[in-house]
């Protein structure tokens, strides 16, 4: 019997360090810009590549990054293997989508129909559809691009907007209740 306990410590001793580790953030702001994709050779939207940019030329993409603050690490799962060179990360407050507004202070047309200034985008359903969310890992402006929101090429080429400057303000809630509005400054070419 005391040989099975000892064999059982050193078991659960050896086994402490390698189990992986889900190391948990949660968002407490976040970075709303305008975007360009300066590199798309992949079949996976993950792995685009942008740059910062605040003219619009032929696309209309924004990014959001992300502001996290670290809260802790679950590291309980005996006899599991950790292969990974870089832990797993877990947001515990993720965006809402259905909470996500874009408006512009300015009118534009859309397919011949006048979208009046400060109207929130996505509670237009012709619009709405025309807007692909996704997440991306690739590094953005010294950031990362966690969501993407990206307006498809039959959104731009059916939308007219004054060659000017225009405010955008993004407003949205992580799942906990926290509430960011950003406004930014990009310009029509």
């Amino acid at each position: 019997m005391k040989r099975i306990i000892v064999l059982l410590s050193i078991f659960l001793f050896i086994n402490l360090g390698q189990s992986c580790r889900t190391e948990h953030y949660i968002i407490s702001d976040i970075r709303f810009s305008l975007a360009e994709v300066k590199e798309d050779n992949y079949n996976d939207k993950t792995q685009i590549v942008y740059i910062c940019t605040s003219t619009v030329k032929d696309n209309l993409v924004f990014v959001i990054s992300y502001f996290t603050e670290f809260v802790a690490q679950n590291s309980f799962d005996f006899g599991n293997a950790c292969y990974a060179l870089t832990l797993d990360k877990e947001i515990d407050n993720p965006l809402l989508e259905q909470t996500f507004s874009i408006n512009f202070n300015k009118p534009f047309a859309y397919n011949g129909v006048e979208i009046a200034e400060l109207t929130n985008v996505f509670e237009i359903e012709e619009i709405r559809d025309e807007i692909d969310i996704y997440e991306n890992y690739m590094t953005f402006c010294g950031m990362s691009a966690d969501k993407v929101i990206d307006f498809s090429q039959e959104f731009f080429a059916k939308t007219t907007f004054e060659k000017a400057e225009y405010e955008v303000t993004f407003s949205c809630q992580t799942s906990d209740g926290i509430a960011f509005l950003k406004t930014i400054t990009i310009v029509f070419e």
